[in-house]
């Protein structure tokens, strides 16, 4: 599964079966069209992300169901989708920085690493980072550092191998 299409199903764990069966060919219309029109949003992204040469994705869809937050995720999710799962989009110029988004600055790099039992503040992650310790950032914006979740991700991991965290 690509990594867009394991966030989808991260925020709807019921959409998994409902892809596996539309990839074996068993999803019917009926249940397709009984689901919210922001499940059936995110069912055909996901789609597309998996199998982008045979299904296709309507951006209509996102006009008529998706508003606010849904909507600002879901181009997120396609951003995304071109930057790391196709590499289409190979030196990104643009992105979409916002509460909860894929970009992680100083301070919720160490809330992420403390979570995964580092113990790292914000200070320690900025001195580490002008130091070279920690991964340049992805993104910087106005002299303010970003790092792109999957970064992040990779660092917490690293750092608990190479301390021995499990």
């Amino acid at each position: 599964m690509k990594r867009t299409t394991l966030r989808i199903v991260e925020k709807f764990p019921h959409l998994e079966r409902i892809i596996a069966l539309k990839e074996n060919g068993m999803l019917d219309k009926k249940h397709f069209q009984s689901l919210p029109l922001v499940d059936q949003t995110f069912l055909r992204l996901a789609c597309f992300f998996e199998n982008p040469e045979t299904e296709n994705f309507n951006l209509t869809l996102l006009y008529k169901g998706l508003d606010n937050d849904w909507l600002e995720w879901a181009l997120e999710l396609i951003a995304l989708y071109f930057r790391e799962d196709t590499y289409l989009i190979q030196n990104p110029s643009i992105s979409i920085i916002r509460e909860g988004s894929e970009y992680y600055n100083q301070s919720h790099f160490a809330e992420y690493l403390n979570a995964c039992g580092l113990n790292y503040t914000r200070q320690k992650v900025k001195n580490y980072y002008s130091r070279g310790k920690i991964p340049n950032a992805d993104l910087v914006i106005d002299g303010t550092a970003y790092w792109s979740q999957s970064t992040v991700e990779k660092f917490g991991e690293q750092e608990r191998k190479r301390l021995k965290i499990k």
